[in-house]
């Protein structure tokens, strides 16, 4: 954000024709590094934190790969647009190919940052302005029941993962090679996951209640990086639903307060007592008053002052084309009746600039799309910061260069002659005049569009009927299930408090799926899946009767296979098959099912207190350990064997 910084002082020299060698060295400085963070080091970094590997070179490797498919698309599609710019303007050369990147870059910056604008120009006034208890209230009331919907879903993610690891541990020999690392993942799972797997282990895990996808690993280092990026992913997921929900619960509850005090006309705060004296019980009333009485007022006076705002930006972006003949920006009129004031003319300049930022930032928080990279207290990840960094970053550059054309200074400031630094080095752009002047110039008519479709309430129409919801944007005045549910919800979380209880524990209650029908939304296995059938299986040519006959004979092939000895064991390990085969006995490749680790859990029924064999001997020579499962998988292709029945549901 240093370019943010710099563009006052780059207009008040450009004004008052000051030495400007130190301003664009450190522009180009500030420009460059931007870009290289934005489009680099802080892309590579958020996947680097999120990825799963156990080590910084598999962590590397991991996002030059995904950074590097997505690159590596966006690179062909730049390739072919520079061939078609090259047929089109026959006079580029290979000198311009850096005002050329500039200009591409300023183009997607700006032409996202005006629809986020604009929205947030309309919104900031229009949120200030509805100062209501009520409204507030039912909005939260919104939020709540759609968080809690968020925090059952997220539960029931980790569940099945922390029950997949539990199984993985339970099965994987203490000798594996991979043991270490399946140690690393019970360990951070026991550590960090709110749902222990000691927990599950003591409750029984339900391995029923794992889907298809759920078991979609490869026994290998890859597999049980994927599986600790889930775990890791699963942990994010629930605890900021969690946050968020807790959050809004107390909003609410807060809102219910106030709502109470001013119909009672009695303003004390909740938990205070009407005894209780002190400069701090008297700043608490105080502060509690101003909330009830004052601050309605005072929101509604600044939405007014910020409608007046929004209104001056609109205007400026408005008559841009116009190159100030005559100049019909209040903003630059303002900026150039203040050239005695150093300070006052940078404050000018910061201002309309903070707030187009502020507005443009707001929006893209308000994206659906976007809810993953939320900032919130006490839960935000890594990655999740490095990705605001990088949109922050992305649209800084942009951000300036519109508001020196909002002011009507991004050519010569003066009779003089005097040009900005930004000006000298973003006017290169013009190698290509359609992105590199028009798009200045004529884009920002559309901003006045789009403000009157966001004022009307018609964007997220006409967005749901083009794309994806995702990229709607949230609404605060919604009355739905969500709503509904989410007023019981505080209702019960309010009592819940007054008996002492903890916000969020009601979420667990047994009866929660009783008294908000479809809250939980608990998915159910089902019962078609052909891959829960378990034990061995012969090809799909098999005929039903000699399923049948395989069926009854399965025990004791079974025996006889675990018997096999260790050195066959060990050489079947070697050659690392997929997981989903080892768990369900089924197989991709060649379309035959075998027997799998999943119908081994299912036969032997590891209770709380009962451990896998002890060693790999152990476990070859009882049938029921991974060697034994190995053996079996290695040797029933070289024997006949009939489909046994499937799995009565």
């Amino acid at each position: 954000m240093s370019i943010v910084l710099i563009t006052p002082i780059d207009v008040w020299a450009a004004l008052k024709h000051q030495p400007e060698r130190g301003i664009s060295i450190l522009w180009r400085i500030t420009y460059w590094s931007t870009q290289v963070l934005t489009w680099l080091v802080l892309p590579f970094f958020q996947v680097y934190a999120d990825a799963g590997d156990f080590t910084v070179g598999g962590r590397c490797m991991t996002s030059l790969k995904e950074n590097g498919l997505l690159y590596g698309l966006a690179g062909a599609a730049g390739a072919v647009g520079l061939m078609v710019i090259v047929v089109y303007e026959k006079t580029l050369a290979l000198s311009d190919l850096p005002a050329l990147g500039m200009a591409l870059s300023n183009t997607f910056g700006l032409s996202a940052g005006i629809l986020l604008m604009g929205y947030g120009l309309v919104e900031i006034p229009r949120e200030m302005w509805k100062a209501d208890a009520g409204h507030l209230l039912k909005w939260c009331a919104h939020r709540a029941g759609r968080f809690a919907e968020d925090v059952l879903r997220t539960t029931n993610e980790l569940e099945s993962v922390v029950t997949i690891i539990v199984a993985n541990d339970k099965q994987m020999p203490r000798r594996d090679p991979l043991r270490p690392y399946m140690a690393a993942i019970s360990t951070a799972a026991e550590e960090e996951s709110p749902v222990k797997p000691s927990a599950v282990v003591a409750g029984g895990y339900d391995l029923d209640a794992l889907a298809a996808d759920d078991l979609e690993y490869n026994y290998d280092k890859a597999g049980l990086a994927a599986l600790r990026r889930r775990l890791a992913a699963a942990i994010h997921d629930f605890k900021g639903a969690a946050a968020q929900y807790e959050e809004v619960i107390r909003q609410a509850l807060d809102q219910e307060a106030i709502i109470k005090c001013r119909q009672l006309g009695v303003y004390e705060p909740p938990g205070l007592a009407a005894g209780d004296v002190g400069l701090r019980a008297n700043m608490r009333r105080a502060l509690w008053r101003w909330r009830c009485v004052g601050q309605p007022v005072g929101r509604k006076v600044m939405a007014v002052l910020l409608v007046c705002f929004s209104c001056c930006v609109v205007w400026s972006e408005a008559t841009i084309f116009t190159g100030g003949h005559p100049d019909l920006s209040p903003f630059s009129r303002a900026i150039r009746g203040s050239l005695g004031s150093e300070g006052g003319l940078q404050l000018l300049v910061m201002m309309p600039l903070a707030y187009i930022c502020i507005c443009t930032y707001f929006a893209l928080f308000r994206i659906n799309a976007f809810n993953y990279n939320k900032l919130l207290p006490r839960t935000t990840t890594g990655a999740a910061l490095m990705q605001n960094g990088s949109l922050m970053a992305r649209f800084a550059a942009p951000t300036c260069w519109n508001l020196l054309h909002m002011i009507h200074m991004d050519g010569v400031v003066d009779e003089a002659g005097g040009t900005t630094v930004f000006t000298q080095n973003m006017g290169t752009m013009t190698v290509l005049p359609v992105l590199g002047k028009h798009l200045n110039t004529y884009l920002p008519l559309l901003l006045v569009v789009h403000c009157l479709l966001i004022w009307l309430r018609l964007w997220d129409r006409l967005a749901g009927a083009c794309v994806s919801s995702k990229y709607k944007f949230d609404n605060d005045d919604v009355d739905d299930q969500y709503t509904e549910k989410g007023r019981l919800l505080i209702r019960k979380e309010g009592e819940a408090l007054a008996n002492g209880l903890r916000i969020g524990e009601i979420l667990a209650a047994d009866d929660l799926e009783l008294q908000l029908p479809g809250l939980t939304g608990r998915k159910r296995m089902k019962k078609n899946k052909s891959w829960f059938n378990f034990g061995r299986q012969q090809r799909g040519s098999s005929s039903t009767a000699a399923g049948s006959a395989g069926a009854s004979s399965s025990s004791a092939a079974d025996g006889a296979v675990g018997a096999s000895s260790s050195s066959a064991a060990a050489a079947s390990r070697s050659e690392r098959v997929p997981m989903l085969q080892l768990f369900t006995g089924r197989s991709d490749g060649d379309g035959e099912a075998r027997g799998g680790l999943l119908s081994s859990l299912m036969k032997n029924k590891h209770g709380p207190n009962v451990s896998p064999p002890e060693s790999d001997a152990d476990s070859a020579r009882s049938g029921t350990g991974l060697d034994g499962i190995f053996a079996e998988i290695g040797t029933s292709s070289q024997q006949g064997r009939g489909r046994p029945s499937s799995r009565q549901h």
